[in-house]
């Protein structure tokens, strides 16, 4: 299985294996508990993980993506990945140079701006 990942510190998105266990998510997303988006322009029942206390623990350092149709910029790194019906984690059908044209970089103060 594969996932793609939103490295908000190396500003790329990149294809990386994923074996389906919720557990190692957390090393690629640098976090400790997660959260979905699912963007407008996905496909099939793709979404992105991204932390869920992102916003509690900003530093001056803190780095941003937008993805397009989506109201607001998420922080920390993101992994977009799919779903079936029985919920289990899927490769995504969203093409990964579909979802590389979606994201836009942000710094904190960037993010700042589009949010107030």
């Amino acid at each position: 299985m594969k996932a793609y990942l939103i490295d908000v510190a190396a500003e790329t998105v990149t294809e990386v294996p994923y074996n389906g266990d919720y557990q190692t998510m957390y090393p690629l997303l640098k976090c400790s508990t997660f959260t979905t988006a699912t963007p407008r322009g996905l496909k099939g029942r793709d979404t992105i993980f991204v932390d869920d206390e992102g916003l509690l623990t900003l530093t001056s350092a803190s780095k941003f993506f937008l993805f397009e149709g989506y109201p607001q910029p998420l922080v920390g790194n993101g992994l977009v990945m799919g779903c079936n019906a029985a919920g289990e984690s899927t490769s995504p059908k969203t093409p990964l140079e579909y979802v590389k044209s979606k994201v836009k970089f942000l710094t904190l103060e960037q993010a700042r701006a589009i949010a107030s």
